[in-house]
């Protein structure tokens, strides 16, 4: 089976530890970053199947 590899981004990225945690169990391998720039700076060091981001509201 193939292993997915995830990004994932969050200001607030301690906060899902138990999501990271459970798709880790699931098989995924999942990188989490605090920041755009740090997943950009991942991104150019390889290759992810799927990129979550935080969502920013303006108001």
């Amino acid at each position: 089976m193939q292993r997915y590899s995830i990004l994932w981004a969050d200001d607030e990225i301690d906060l899902l530890k138990p999501h990271i945690l459970f798709l880790t169990n699931k098989g995924y391998d999942v990188t989490p970053v605090n920041s755009g720039a740090d997943a950009l700076d991942k991104c150019n060091e390889q290759n992810f199947d799927i990129v979550f981001l935080m969502k920013i509201c303006r108001v």
